[in-house]
């Protein structure tokens, strides 16, 4: 099942145990509050690349793990 860019980044922000500002707050400005909770809340959002490697690098997500997810072959781990 392919997901959306926003379930993604909840998923793993709730699993880092950090709240949208928080994450926003570790992207030094990179990444708005705001960005953070469109994009976790509309399910056609698109990001930059800058901003999908911006939440992605925060979270110390694994670039396999990100590509797998977003194609659907992620074994839900």
């Amino acid at each position: 099942m392919k997901h959306s860019f926003g379930a993604i980044v909840k998923s793993y922000r709730e699993r880092k145990g950090l709240t949208q500002l928080q994450l926003a707050v570790k992207t030094k400005g990179k990444v708005a509050m705001a960005t953070i909770s469109k994009a976790e809340s509309a399910p056609n959002y698109q990001p930059k690349l800058q901003t999908l490697i911006e939440l992605y690098k925060v979270m110390d997500v694994p670039f396999d793990d990100i590509a797998a997810t977003l194609e659907g072959t992620s074994d839900g781990k």
